[in-house]
């Protein structure tokens, strides 16, 4: 008798576990609060990259001289934008659902709680309720923003994400609050789109989970598109007129913009779950569980945001493939958290996989670190691409490849065949011996590993 699943969450990280549960025999229901496809889709990151990929091609366009083309760019039609967010919001929220429905998943619409241990209530649109038994639940119920009572985003003047899909007109001075990856992307994109940038944050760089080059690479870049960064500058608040934003410092400092924008953090959604029916506590990081994605009660598991940070869509993808597996029988090797990589969607692109250098020696390990850089690059160099790099993290006695960053474009894609060699165990001999395309942007790898 196959095992009924419940998959609480209808974000990319629940359709992708639903479907690998159904994959595996399992009997398949996913409870979705909202239209398939979640935040990430609908709110946040679908809209951000159709902007982001706007301004990457501004970007291409200014550049282009470079490569011996004129391109004109005469204006950025905002309506147009906002036309093509809606577009690929439906298109990808569709595709996803029709993804669900091929692999004969069952879909219930409303906002999930625990009753007990092997059964759920769910509140429908309607405002009925209805109860499921499962063998097993995974949550994915995902993340929200963090917005502290004195900078709550209002849409108009202060902004955040999930209002990028209904602008009427950019921002003409913008003050974007948070230095991570959410506020780097979005103070790129609409300082290329034609607004006025400032970032505040209270980290002493950008990026601060990133290696210190990465950030400092990206500081310049950053002051070389006229964004201006204030590092180490925790707002106070953040206050709104018809007209202006006002912004407060801790230290009194104020300043004043058309528009601010509060990407300072986000946390794991499991506020209306009712975990304390089934006995599990979770931390201000998400439900605590193993190697597995297994939680304290050991048919219930947790992929996703509400598993904690880092929040990306293919870490949370990597989860789902261990913890349905494991719940459902079928041989698994345990999540590995140093394979995903991380990509900011910036010009220059940023992206890390593994540990940087500063962590590997924090864990008491001897390193060497390997580099090659975009200007000894052919291929970078066609592309105009000249300040970027790849580092290498070594174990020293072993040889073997801790992790890697790397700026510049297509830096994610590059990163993709390092996570590759580090799950087959290799060593910086192993990606010496290979000699990709040329020319190749994947060739600074092997270039790093051969110095």
């Amino acid at each position: 008798m196959s095992k009924r699943f419940v998959v609480i969450g209808g974000g990319s990280v629940g359709v992708f576990a639903a479907r690998e549960a159904a994959r595996w025999g399992a009997e398949v229901t996913l409870i979705s609060e909202g239209e398939i496809g979640g935040r990430a889709t609908w709110d946040s990151l679908v809209p951000s990259k159709v902007l982001l990929a706007a301004a990457d091609t501004i970007l291409d366009a200014r550049h282009a001289a470079y490569r011996g083309v004129q391109v004109a760019v005469s204006d950025v039609r905002v309506g147009d934008l906002m036309e093509r967010i809606r577009q690929r919001t439906h298109e990808w929220g569709a595709a996803q659902k029709a993804l669900l429905e091929q692999a004969g998943v069952r879909i219930v619409y409303g906002v999930a709680s625990f009753a007990d241990a092997h059964t759920l209530k769910v509140q429908t649109p309607q405002g009925g309720e209805q109860q499921l038994g499962f063998d097993v639940a995974l949550i994915a119920s995902g993340s929200v923003p963090i917005f502290p009572p004195s900078m709550k985003p209002d849409g108009k003047r202060i902004l955040a994400p999930r209002f990028m899909s209904s602008l009427s007109s950019l921002p003409e001075r913008l003050i974007m609050v948070g230095g991570g990856v959410t506020g780097s992307e979005f103070a790129y994109l609409f300082r290329v789109l034609g607004s006025e940038v400032t970032v505040l944050t209270d980290m002493p760089r950008l990026l601060p989970r990133a290696d210190e080059e990465v950030s400092q690479s990206l500081e310049r870049a950053f002051e070389q598109m006229g964004i201006r960064v204030m590092l180490s500058s925790p707002v106070e608040s953040v206050t709104a007129t018809p007209s202006w934003v006002h912004v407060q410092l801790h230290d009194g400092r104020t300043f004043d913009a058309t528009h601010a924008f509060i990407a300072i953090g986000r946390r794991a959604d499991l506020s209306r779950l009712n975990l304390e029916a089934v006995g599990l506590q979770p931390t201000p990081q998400g439900v605590p569980v193993n190697e597995y994605l297994q939680s304290p009660v050991p048919h219930i598991y947790v992929a996703g945001d509400a598993a904690g940070a880092p929040f990306t869509v293919n870490r949370g993808w990597a989860q789902a493939r261990v913890a349905v597996r494991h719940a459902l029988g079928v041989p698994v090797e345990p999540f590995r958290p140093e394979l995903v990589v991380e990509a900011v969607y910036t010009q220059p692109q940023v992206a890390q996989v593994g540990l940087t250098e500063a962590q590997a020696r924090e864990q008491g390990l001897r390193v060497k670190v390997l580099r090659a850089h975009h200007a000894d690059n052919l291929k970078a160099q066609l592309l105009g691409e000249r300040e970027g790099f790849v580092k290498l993290v070594v174990e020293e006695t072993t040889d073997r490849l801790l992790g890697g960053s790397a700026v510049g474009a297509h830096a994610a894609d590059v990163l993709a065949s390092l996570a590759v060699a580090m799950a087959l165990g290799g060593t910086w001999e192993t990606l010496a011996s290979v000699y990709p395309a040329h020319p190749t942007l994947v060739e600074l790898l092997t270039e790093a590993a051969r110095g």
